[in-house]
């Protein structure tokens, strides 16, 4: 039991700490394919191409996508040539190439074949020589003549292993052993193993001036000199002689990678010495590693028997995953005496700089570690339990209050230093070469993580919920005699607090402000302000470090400010480590300088080593790999011509990608249609347009990486056809139709016009008519008015006449009466005559009678048509009735006396035969 508690504790006080390259990992759920991979290729535009259980894969840097095998069994072999992908596969063979609309399509030699294959060959290797394709089984190689296009084979049944080409040279490795070259027809034997050498399989040749390096799968390294075979002893081979080789290469610095069927892979450099090993353990998907491919540029992708994993192994990064949680987040690290010690939540750790060793744990301190400060040649450290300071890598508390945040020098004392504590702040005086406590400062108890000290004993302390606090120190740093907070700094959740320079810097989601030491107030600086972006910003931490370099944390990049080669000029470059690849606690960012230009960078599970010396800009470029019609599922669009689309055609899918496979590389994608300023798509590598309207489109997509825009830009002219209705042979039919419409509409008008105007003719001759008729009626009232005016003159006329007869007739006959009554004359003398002759003058009545006919026409003519026996007498009776007169006034104009001019009445009543009722007046002037 003891030795279980014993070894226990072995392995929990060290941690396997090796950095390996960063790692993008595939699983079968991304790819959407089957678990089991068995070759890797890349073409010229560094698409990845994988031989899978399901069909071949194909991988842009954007998406996957699979093409199922031709005839529905396993890929087990591929080779790039000439833009063709080569693929064998179960009784099967051929090429892929990619059409027009930017799809891969499978062309089989296998009907090439006279004696067609031999029952159940697998093709497992495929080279290239000359104008050669060379396709091999244990049974059979395949010759495919490039040029002919014609298909033979040269048989040597079950005794071909593996097929090699080294220097445009083709070697074969037999069953029996031996290791030939292909010479025409002929096999050369370069060597033989021995039963005694164990060697049952070689996986891969390698050359070396004056022979080759053999890799053997059960037996570990040999060498080939001058057709004589040595065993390559390796030190690192005793220790995994066990691990089972499947496959092996050597890459381009001539390091050697070897993967195996159940350790993951291994790595040697180029006299074989082990570098590192990564499984599981560390980052691997799967530990059995098939197929091992060195890209263009430097990546190694793993076939793994589930999954597909690509290593950075050119990357100036390298990482350490705490993938079993016994080693935590990290908060700080740093170099001390040749080791780097790294403080997390769960404890302190070291080892040496120099050595690929594991981490091991510093005794007498467990959990939340906050800082690490070098004094001299005194390490301490700030821990949750208090303060340690480090001895012979084990801890010798300080402080037991609670919470160290971290420590500073103060200004002209070597042997004092300023802790900053969860409750306030105190001093620690070094005594007999150990620091202890010596006061805790009065005057100021809040938390204090930020802080800094001017040579004038003034502590500036930022709270992220109060704002920045100033305080000056006593001369015994016993208290603080002032405190105030600095109007000037707003305070912010996540701020920051920094000495760099000599200045002090203030740092929060606006910005980066500066002390200005003459007037107490931070003041924003543009320049610093560049390391935050208010998109982009986390949290206000900034780190100066050694090189007098300025970190800053963003979202999206690691950002650090450091002087130009002009004089008096800054500058920020970028690392785009994201976010969320690290996943920092925020405001506990961290990085550390650990030698030269080599950074400790902390994150959540592990820690990063980054090597600036070794970062270089990345050239990248963009590709357009298809384009669909929405709703279209078997659309077909050519990606090398201009196309043209219907107007049912206006809702296009563009799919583009950059092929890059660097973890920490993150690309993002541009676009701009027509003259439009460039629209950033974020990493979507996809566009959809939806709806455009008809006419000519250039489509332009670029792709960067932080700031590193793409080589080149993707360029696509297309047009959309307008809708029949739009076309120009509707346009014309529709000018056509116009045209006749606007006959018609003309011919119709001239029509309606005339028939308007003929009516308008009508209207007015109805008009003018209507007009003469009223001024005919005006003329005829006018007429009658006159008429009227000359009848009322003439009634007048008669009216006087009359009465000037009946007044000449009464004073005739008052002059008649008075002469009978004064004198003696006889009624004949002449005097009565002359009297009785005026009385009854005939032309009295011809004056009346005319202006009777004047004043009132043809009535004595109506009145004589109305009743013929009138007599004149009669009549003109009846004129005097007309004219309304009385008897009275009758009596004198007939010079007879009003008794007779009623008995006349009488008679003419009854000569007109009117009822008794009728008035014979009323009568008359009814005529």
């Amino acid at each position: 039991m003891k030795l279980k508690i014993l070894f226990f504790l072995l392995i929990y006080s060290t941690l396997n700490a090796q950095e390996i390259p960063p790692i993008l990992k595939f699983q079968p759920e991304d790819y959407q394919a089957e678990n089991q991979n068995w070759g890797i290729v890349q073409n010229k535009e560094k698409f990845i191409f994988v031989a899978n259980n399901e069909g071949l894969l194909e991988y842009n840097g954007g998406r996957w996508k699979m093409y199922p095998s031709p005839n529905n069994t396993i890929i087990r072999s591929l080779l790039f040539h000439n833009n063709r992908i080569y693929s064998g596969a179960y009784m099967d063979f051929g090429f892929w190439t990619r059409n027009k609309n930017g799809l891969l399509k499978y062309t089989s030699l296998s009907n090439k074949i006279k004696n067609n294959f031999i029952e159940d060959e697998n093709i497992w290797n495929i080279k290239q020589f000359d104008n050669w394709i060379l396709f091999q089984s244990f049974h059979r190689i395949y010759f495919y003549n490039i040029d002919t296009e014609e298909v033979s084979y040269k048989t040597d049944f079950n005794n071909y292993y593996k097929i090699f080409e080294i220097d445009n040279n083709i070697y074969i490795f037999k069953k029996n052993g031996e290791l030939v070259q292909l010479q025409n027809d002929t096999e050369k034997i370069i060597a033989k193993f021995t039963q005694q050498q164990k060697v049952k399989l070689v996986l891969n040749l390698f050359k070396i001036p004056n022979g080759f390096i053999v890799l053997t799968r059960n037996n570990g390294f040999f060498k080939i000199e001058n057709q004589s075979i040595s065993k390559w002893e390796l030190p690192f081979f005793d220790e995994f002689k066990n691990y089972q080789i499947f496959s092996g290469i050597q890459l381009k610095d001539k390091t050697f990678m070897l993967g195996t069927i159940s350790n993951g892979i291994i790595h040697l450099n180029e006299n074989g010495d082990f570098m590192n090993r990564i499984d599981q353990t560390n980052g691997l998907s799967n530990n059995t590693v098939l197929n091992l491919f060195e890209d263009l540029d430097g990546n190694v992708w793993s076939a793994l028997d589930n999954g597909i994993n690509c290593l950075n192994v050119q990357s100036y990064i390298k990482e350490f995953n705490d993938d079993d949680g016994h080693f935590g987040t990290t908060y700080c690290s740093i170099k001390f005496n040749d080791k780097i010690y790294i403080g997390t939540n769960q404890g302190l750790f070291y080892k040496s700089l120099n050595k690929n060793e594991s981490l091991k744990r510093v005794q007498g301190i467990k959990g939340q570690v906050w800082s690490l400060f070098k004094k001299g040649e005194d390490l301490l450290c700030g821990h949750t339990s208090g303060s340690f300071q480090i001895v012979n890598d084990r801890a010798i508390q300080i402080t037991e209050f609670s919470g160290t945040w971290n420590f500073k020098e103060i200004p002209k004392q070597p042997n004092l230093l300023l802790l900053g504590h969860y409750s306030g702040m105190s001093i620690l005086e070094k005594k007999n070469n150990l620091w202890q406590l010596k006061n805790k400062i009065s005057g100021f108890q809040n938390s204090a993580r930020f802080f800094e000290i001017t040579n004038e004993n003034i502590v500036y302390v930022n709270h992220e919920y109060k704002g920045v606090y100033k305080l000056v120190l006593d001369k015994n740093y016993d208290k603080f005699i002032k405190n105030e907070i600095l109007t000037s700094a707003e305070k912010g959740k996540g701020s920051g607090l920094e000495k760099h320079n000599n200045k002090l810097l203030y740092s929060q989601k606006s910005g980066v402000f500066v002390l200005n030491e003459s007037t107490d107030k931070f003041e924003k600086d543009s320049i610093l302000s560049q390391l935050f972006s208010e998109n982009e910003y986390i949290s206000g931490k900034l780190i100066s470090d050694k090189k007098n370099r300025l970190w800053s944390f963003n979202k999206s990049a690691i950002s650090y400010l450091e002087k130009g080669p002009v004089k008096d000029k800054v500058s920020i470059k970028f690392i785009p480590i994201q976010n969320y690849l690290r996943k920092s606690t925020v405001s506990f960012e961290n990085i550390t300088n650990i030698f030269n230009d080599t950074y400790l960078v902390g994150k959540t599970n592990g820690y990063l080593f980054l090597d600036l010396s070794e970062k270089q800009d990345f050239t990248h470029e963009i590709f357009l790999n298809s384009i669909t019609i929405k709703n279209e599922a078997n659309s077909k669009v050519s990606i090398v011509e201009k196309a043209t689309f219907t107007d049912q055609q206006n809702s296009l899918i563009f799919k583009f990608s950059s092929p890059v496979y660097n973890k920490y590389e993150f690309v993002n994608y541009q676009y701009k249609l027509n003259n439009s300023d460039w629209i950033s798509l974020g990493n979507q590598s996809e566009l959809v347009f939806e709806n455009l309207s008809f006419g000519n489109y250039d489509l332009q997509i670029r792709s960067n990486i932080g700031k590193q825009i793409s080589n080149n830009i993707i360029s696509y002219k297309f047009k959309i056809n307008p809708p029949i209705y739009f076309t120009n042979t509707a346009i014309t039919l529709y000018i056509l139709l116009i045209i006749l419409v606007g006959f018609l509409v003309h011919k119709q008008y001239k029509k309606y016009y005339r028939k308007q105007n003929k009516e308008l003719m009508k209207e007015n001759l109805r008009q003018f008519e209507i007009q003469k008729i009223q001024a005919d009626k005006e003329v005829i009232r006018l007429r009658n008015e006159k008429l009227s005016q000359e009848v009322e003159s003439k009634n007048r006329e008669l009216a006087i006449s009359t009465m000037s007869i009946i007044k000449r007739n009464e004073f005739l006959n008052s002059i008649k009466k008075e002469l009978k009554k004064t004198s003696n004359i006889e009624e004949s003398s002449p005097v009565y005559k002359l009297i009785d002759k005026n009385l009854n003058s005939t032309k009295d009545w011809n004056f009346f009678k005319e202006a009777f006919n004047n004043a009132d026409k043809d009535f004595l003519k109506r009145a004589k048509k109305l009743h013929p026996d009138l007599t004149h007498n009669n009549l003109k009776f009846c004129a005097y009735l007309r004219l309304n007169l009385t008897s009275k006034e009758i009596a004198p104009l007939l010079n007879i006396s009003v008794k007779s001019v009623e008995i006349r009445r009488y008679r003419l009543r009854k000569k007109l035969n009117l009822p008794h009722e009728t008035n014979l007046t009323d009568y008359i002037l009814s005529i």
